[in-house]
């Protein structure tokens, strides 16, 4: 094998350096043969003062001799994995399914209407005119929603061959299978013992008495009623007006008359709401085999909101002459109610117009259609609304708040 040997002065090593294999010849360099030839000038001076060897060829397999240090590639496709990317995603993975599973169970409580219940009662307590605590009131909204929650979910497992027949409940998760009808009764008895239970320990005997027979009201009276005749509405109704008397036997006697105001005034507003509601899928009640008002009576079901809608006008007449509320909450509980009775007023009029022929005509059902929807939105709006005045006008609030904060007591001075 042929070594190139370079001519040239001074420390400079032969390209065999590099290469061992003997191709480095002068006709065959990577480098043009002038660069090669050429003598280069200068002077190196080697570090035990001997002049080297030019003509020594070094072997790249004389590790001792290499002047750079060797570094082994590695394979950068071969990554350390991440444990903590792996923890994450793990942890995601392992919350997903928990989300995934405790999602249908929520479901069966209703998770609006238990809301709505729970703040029914909790303005209830509000307006009592007994004294208050944090520790009662905590009870009484857990223990509310728990007991509203059970029913729910009862009612859900008894209908599911009649929900799936209807838009409204075909995506209920015990119609979808997401939850056996065994897995929500025994949903229901879990949450439905434990609200009991904090309402008898957190509150009193009383509060918890009204809440167990709430539920059996609920999910076996009122959803049996449900198939056999019109009055389970009128059942129903007495479901809604429970609530508030919970939130006032908390802290208050239920023989005080201003509870029992509260209650109706709860009871009247299911009329115009449910029956607004019931109106527009009123067929499919009717073809999922529910006997309801909306399709059995439709000249009734007006009829019947428009007057509940007026009873509420003396029920909040009936809050401030029993001292639960001052007298400036008549004139700002009339605005809401009269909004209410006036939608009312108007569904039940075409409704009379539609049946007062035979057959009513496609224009007049659907002036009624948009107005129900009207009267069932506002009715959303209009509860809340009354009860949030009504603890704004409590009585004898303001004169306390002015006299906390030193703004009446500075007047006489």
């Amino acid at each position: 094998m042929s070594r190139l040997i370079l001519n040239k002065t001074g420390n400079f090593s032969q390209l065999n350096f590099f290469f061992n294999n003997g191709r480095f010849l002068i006709n065959k360099s990577f480098l043009s043969n002038h660069f090669l030839n050429k003598n280069i000038k200068r002077s190196f001076k080697s570090n035990n003062n001997e002049e080297p060897n030019v003509s020594k060829v070094i072997s790249c397999q004389d590790t001792e001799k290499i002047p750079f240090k060797v570094i082994p590639k590695t394979n950068n496709n071969t990554k350390t994995p991440d444990l903590k990317a792996i923890d994450s995603a793990s942890i995601g993975y392992q919350s997903s399914a928990l989300r995934a599973l405790i999602k249908p169970y929520i479901k069966l409580t209703k998770p609006n209407l238990t809301i709505l219940v729970t703040l029914s009662s909790i303005c209830s307590y509000a307006l009592s005119p007994y004294s208050v605590s944090v520790h009662e009131l905590m009870f009484l909204s857990m223990g509310t929603a728990l007991c509203s929650g059970s029913a729910n979910a009862i009612n859900m497992g008894r209908e599911p061959e009649f929900d799936r027949k209807m838009v409204r409940t075909s995506t209920r998760p015990v119609v979808l299978g997401k939850v056996t009808s065994q897995n929500a009764y025994l949903f229901a008895a879990i949450t439905g013992s434990l609200g009991c239970v904090m309402l008898y320990y957190g509150v009193n005997p009383i509060v918890s008495l009204l809440g167990f027979l709430n539920i059996i009201l609920y999910a076996w009276i009122y959803t049996s009623l449900k198939r056999i005749s019109i009055i389970n509405t009128w059942v129903g109704a007495v479901v809604g007006a429970i609530p508030p008397l919970m939130g006032w036997a908390a802290s208050s006697s239920l023989l005080h008359p201003g509870a029992w105001c509260l209650a109706g005034l709860l009871y009247a507003w299911q009329f115009p709401h449910f029956n607004a509601l019931s109106h527009n899928i009123a067929s499919q009640y009717k073809n999922a085999g529910y006997i309801m008002t909306a399709a059995e009576n439709p000249k009734l079901n007006a009829r019947v909101a428009l007057r509940y809608s007026i009873l509420m006008f003396p029920l909040c007449f009936g809050l401030s002459y029993f001292d639960v509320t001052d007298w400036v909450f008549q004139f700002d509980s009339a605005l809401l109610n009269g909004w209410l009775a006036v939608l009312s007023y108007k569904f039940w009029k075409q409704q009379k117009i539609n049946y007062s022929s035979s057959t009513p005509s496609v224009e007049g059902i659907n002036i009624a259609n948009a107005t129900a929807r009207k009267l069932f939105w506002a009715s959303v709006y209009q509860l809340p609304g009354i009860l949030i005045l009504a603890m704004l006008h409590k009585k004898g609030q303001w004169e306390r708040l002015l006299h906390y904060t030193g703004i009446k007591q500075s007047a006489f001075n």
